[in-house]
């Protein structure tokens, strides 16, 4: 009986003594933090990228229920079929900016909500190299105003179009950010 007690006394100290090494050897390794700062893609909040300022564009068009598509330079707004009841005057615009950034408006409402949702695809190919090859861009609904980013929308970015596309139910400020 004795002899059992000791065996299992020696078993436990075996194990304590070899946990007591592997805990040691884990906390003297690296801390997930060190992996998040692998190349800068987790370590900032997201920002509005900036680029050479474009040239003010903007498209304006009737749009009803058979839908349409509103065009200015590389950045498309489609309505489809059913996503407004009756028609409306829908106004897309690309200021001159440092921002690439739209506002999208309508002549009944200043906050226009759809029944389908509408997809947009914003043009980022006037931006430099070295803003497109950091983290993924996405889309972000913003004040058009403030230019603060309020809501990120769920989007792709398609990095060989140097677009970024989303959907949406309604229609505001939109811009890139990164």
């Amino acid at each position: 009986m004795l002899r059992r007690t000791r065996s299992y006394l020696l078993v436990l100290l075996s194990l304590g003594s070899a946990g007591a090494a592997c805990s040691v050897e884990r906390t003297a390794g690296p801390r997930p933090s060190d992996h998040s700062s692998l190349l800068g893609l987790f370590d900032q909040a997201p920002s509005l990228i900036t680029c050479p300022a474009g040239t003010a564009q903007s498209a304006t068009a009737l749009i009803g229920p058979l839908g349409g598509v509103l065009a200015a330079g590389g950045t498309q707004v489609v309505i489809p079929a059913n996503a407004v009841l009756s028609p409306t005057t829908f106004t897309l615009r690309v200021p001159e900016s440092k921002y690439v950034e739209i506002e999208v408006t309508t002549d009944s409402s200043e906050h226009y909500v759809f029944a389908q949702p509408v997809v947009i695809t914003l043009d980022y190919g006037r931006c430099g190299r070295s803003d497109i090859l950091r983290a993924p861009m996405t889309a972000w609904n913003i004040d058009p105003q403030t230019k603060a980013l309020l809501e990120p929308m769920t989007s792709v970015d398609d990095t060989v179009a140097q677009t970024v596309t989303f959907t949406t139910l309604h229609f505001s400020g939109y811009a890139v950010a990164d």
